[in-house]
């Protein structure tokens, strides 16, 4: 018996046609190990399971994870890929900058629209080398700066003094301090501390903070890595300090 591949294409191939196959390519197995792999063998031993069968099994199993394993790491790759081009764009928008404002312009749009923030605040208690203002848009760098005595900036003591980024959910009093009318809003967020690395005194070494937020509760954790934020704190700092006294 014989069967036209046309007949048999979109449908279930019959046994009699699968037979006829294999006794036709007696090598096919060997060509085709990964099929044996996911075949199931019966065998006239009953209820009992050979160890060779149990050891295939294992064998499907290990391999069905190693699959997991290498779906996820690719999956970190790609991740990693476009937070570095991201990197790069934010790095690229901040040495055009000439002036405070456009730093913070551009660090606002940045986080907005290649990291999909909901919120973006920047808080500097360093000060200014001059005030100045925007005539068109009303934009005073002044908004950027928070009074290190205030007793709100006091909620924020431990992550300056650590110096590096944290994730997770904010306290009330950090929300309203950083976020304003959004504050009710934003579920979690990532907390970027500035720095003057060429600083020697630890007195005079912070400059800010870089206030990341987000309407999902599970976008920012304590648990999530922070190798890109502390890249982006020393990139922002080093932006920023040409126009801080």
């Amino acid at each position: 018996m014989s069967y036209n591949k046309q007949e048999l294409l979109g449908t279930a191939m019959p046994d009699a046609a699968v037979v006829e196959h294999l006794r036709a390519h007696p090598d096919f197995f060997a060509k085709h190990p990964d099929v044996l792999m996911e075949a199931t063998l019966q065998h006239s031993s009953g209820p009992a399971i050979s160890l060779i069968e149990r050891q295939v099994a294992v064998l499907r199993e290990h391999n069905r994870k190693l699959k997991h394993q290498l779906q996820d790491l690719v999956q970190i790759a790609r991740d990693n890929d476009r937070l570095s081009e991201r990197m790069h764009r934010l790095t690229l928008a901040l040495i055009d900058c000439t002036s405070l404002e456009e730093i913070f312009i551009a660090l606002h749009d940045s986080l907005r629209n290649e990291f999909q923030a909901d919120a973006v605040t920047l808080r500097l208690i360093a000060r200014p080398l001059q005030s100045t203002a925007d005539e068109q848009s009303g934009f005073s760098v002044d908004t950027l700066f928070a009074d290190k005595d205030d007793a709100s900036w006091s909620a924020f003591k431990g992550i300056m003094n650590n110096g590096k980024p944290v994730c997770g959910i904010l306290n009330t009093t950090q929300l309203n301090h950083l976020f304003g009318d959004q504050a009710t809003d934003v579920a979690s967020a990532a907390l970027v501390p500035l720095a003057n690395p060429s600083s020697a005194d630890r007195a005079m070494l912070s400059l800010g903070i870089v206030a990341i937020g987000s309407y999902d509760a599970e976008r920012f954790h304590a648990g999530m890595g922070t190798h890109f934020l502390s890249q982006m704190s020393e990139l922002i700092s080093r932006a920023i300090r040409p126009y801080l006294s």
